[in-house]
């Protein structure tokens, strides 16, 4: 063993001697489940804990420009049977603990010793005689580790019905103290472009480079009738059009005949635009987006959703920052939701859809489609995430990207390998590809610069919408290329926002019995405050985003009121639990392999809303 290894394994074992002891101590935990959460830290780090082995002894580096994997080089369900094979040799020379087998009165730190040992030398062999890929020798592996597993599980389950009231205080602490971190981290990253300003890109609006490079604006289209608008929009715009080149993604169907006819009517007015429509009954964003990748000749590649509005002079000052930052290969700029308010009263006394006509289903209409409490906090989300999150993001060096007034210089994107057309959040996917790559990324949002859009037409389609979106991220978060990712904690954050969705699916689920337990759970005053904990941060942020919502009204120069920031506060714990109900949602389609795409409908609802400030955020 080479000293680097033998010094590695040294620590692992004084790491868990020292928990062990400071948890059968001072904490007062029975010595067995002392050990075992030492036990389960190193499954989950075991480079931290000194239970990695070589790092190519399982895995080796691919060939080519890629990264070696930094995880580690056995499977967790192999180093968990090692770990457990170490809690039988802790169980059989110390205290009587789980397994009720006595020992010969070693101290609790030897016996500690000897487990971990133990487990590091089964690791170390394991490593050393490498591990064959094939199904057989794989499915063998797991019946193997199932067994030596099995009996510690066994003893788990008895203990954990022997003490259950313990073990339930035990889960609900650990839930607490997570749902308060999550909590917490929400608020700090949603608060980043407040907290120190001069951190994060500010937009001047008079320093202005000639126009230079070529852009090519993708446009996905599917059954849009407010596409005129926007691509009159675009071609309105100050940059000259002989370098904008407008490709526009339609279907060659007859669903979306009324759609292509728009595009081609506008094509054949202004030669900068082109209209693509493949055939095929597979249609979706991504594929649209990896079809009209082909066409692109531009030097810089940008995204421009169907209903967007995108402002005049977008492009121009692109096109400034793509020519003063060179080393800047993405370019976020800001898209804000408009309409805080739903459909106005006229067109409810017309009658529409229903609207006008009374009993039960009349009410379940109003509260899903007019109602406006829920397209407040979606403006607000939008505006926390693209003024203050995206900027933390970037700076971070891991950012996903947003799908819309996204710009990339073309070689960057060439050498990405474009968008994966299987994925339900391409732009979170490519955002991910390109901080693996180290492509650098800039966000930038101004009043005056950002893409305006409209919020989903119901409460219902927003629930459908971030359905698909949690999807996506699931599928990013299984499909790991964030482990490619440099640095610790950006792999980190690269979990625990990809993982996001399964929180709130738990959450979603766990709420009726967080309830009941926060309220008649019998529990020490200390975990009560740990219980209610989370609920403090909760309140905090929703407080923290009236001045966010006040700050997002005066650029927009939005006629809101104080029933405006009452109805944002009352709301917040209702448009969670749509959230969640999209994630629960979101796993259950996921599960069942359900990864069709269900489009999102638009109907032009922020078109004439509120004004651009001239004293708007930087």
């Amino acid at each position: 063993m080479s000293p680097t290894r033998l010094a590695a394994a040294g620590w692992g074992v004084g790491l868990h001697v020292t928990l062990t002891a400071l948890g059968a101590g001072p904490l007062g935990i029975d010595q067995p489940l002392a050990y075992l959460i030492p036990a389960a830290l190193a499954v989950l780090g075991p480079r931290t804990s000194g239970r990695a082995g070589p790092r190519d002894a399982i895995r080796p580096a691919p060939a080519g420009p890629e990264r070696a994997h930094r995880g580690n080089r056995l499977p967790r369900w192999v180093q968990l049977a090692c770990e457990a094979a170490g809690w039988y040799v802790f169980a059989a020379v110390g205290e009587p603990g789980l397994s009720g087998v006595g020992g010969p009165g070693l101290s609790t730190w030897l016996a500690a010793a000897l487990g971990a040992v133990t487990a590091i030398a089964a690791i170390t062999v394991l490593t050393r005689r490498g591990l064959s890929a094939r199904p057989a020798a794989r499915r063998r592996r797991r019946v193997a580790c199932g067994l030596v597993v099995a009996p510690l599980a066994v003893a788990l389950a008895v203990t954990a019905a022997r003490h259950h009231h313990t073990v339930l205080l035990a889960a609900w602490t650990g839930v607490s103290l997570l749902m308060l971190v999550v909590a917490v981290v929400t608020l700090t990253r949603g608060q980043y472009g407040w907290q120190l300003p001069e951190r994060v890109h500010h937009v001047d609006l008079t320093d202005i480079a000639p126009p230079r490079h070529r852009v090519s604006l993708i446009v996905p289209a599917r059954e849009e009738p407010v596409l005129g608008r926007t691509l009159t929009q675009i071609l309105a715009g100050d940059y000259p059009e002989s370098l904008v080149e407008i490709v526009v993604m339609v279907s060659h169907d007859e669903v979306d005949r009324a759609t292509r006819e728009i595009a081609e009517q506008i094509a054949r007015r202004h030669p900068n635009v082109r209209v693509v429509a493949p055939e095929g009954s597979r249609r979706s964003k991504p594929l649209s987006l990896e079809d009209a990748r082909q066409h692109c000749t531009g030097d810089l590649v940008g995204i421009v959703d169907a209903e967007s509005l995108i402002a005049p002079g977008l492009l121009t000052y692109v096109n400034t920052l793509a020519s003063r930052q060179p080393d800047v290969g993405i370019f976020q700029g800001g898209v804000q939701l408009m309409n805080v308010r739903g459909p106005d009263r006229a067109d409810q006394a017309t009658g529409r859809d229903g609207a006008g006509a009374a009993g039960p289903r009349a009410v379940l209409r109003r509260l899903d489609t007019d109602a406006s409490w829920w397209r407040a906090r979606n403006c607000l989300e939008y505006y926390i995430w693209f003024m203050s999150r995206l900027r933390f993001q970037a700076r971070a060096r891991f950012i996903p990207l947003g799908g819309n007034t996204v710009f990339i210089r073309r070689d960057v994107l060439d050498r990405l390998g474009g968008w994966d057309v299987a994925c339900l959040t391409e732009d979170c996917d490519l955002g991910v590809r390109a901080s693996v790559a180290g492509v650098r990324t800039i966000v930038f949002y101004h009043p005056e610069l950002t893409t305006r859009e409209e919020t989903p037409e119901s409460l219902t389609k927003l629930v459908v919408q971030r359905t698909r979106w949690m999807m996506g991220f699931l599928q990013v978060l299984f499909k790991g290329d964030w482990r490619l990712l440099p640095g610790a904690r950006q792999r980190l954050m690269a979990a625990e926002m990809l993982a996001m969705p399964l929180f709130q699916a738990v959450a979603g689920v766990l709420l009726p019995v967080s309830l009941v337990l926060t309220l008649f759970l019998t529990a020490p005053t200390g975990l009560v405050i740990v219980f209610w904990l989370p609920m403090g941060a909760t309140v905090m942020a929703v407080f923290t985003e009236q001045a966010a919502f006040r700050e997002f009204a005066d650029a927009y120069d939005l006629d809101v009121g104080r029933w405006d920031s009452v109805r944002l506060v009352l709301s917040a714990p209702l448009y969670q639990l749509a959230l969640s109900v999209a994630a629960v949602r979101a796993a259950g389609r996921l599960l069942r392999g359900r990864l069709e795409w269900e489009k999102t409908s638009h109907s032009g609802a922020h078109h004439g809303v509120g004004r651009v400030s001239l004293e708007g955020v930087s």
